[in-house]
């Protein structure tokens, strides 16, 4: 990884990351009604992978 020294560097990044950008409100609501559809529907297409269970004593 090379260091930038040119001013483009983490605060560059930090500002990008921290200003709004545009948001497509039409995808945003799809998107949303697609998850609560996939939620609502009470099937489970996949049991969760052991590695992705955090609880304490499990696995």
């Amino acid at each position: 990884m090379t260091e930038q020294r040119n001013g483009d560097g983490l605060p560059a990044l930090l500002g990008a990351a921290l200003r709004e950008a545009a948001v497509d409100d039409e995808a945003e609501r799809r998107a949303v009604a697609a998850f609560r559809r996939a939620r609502d529907s009470g099937t489970r297409a996949t049991s969760p992978r052991r590695e992705d269970d955090w609880r304490p004593g499990v696995g």
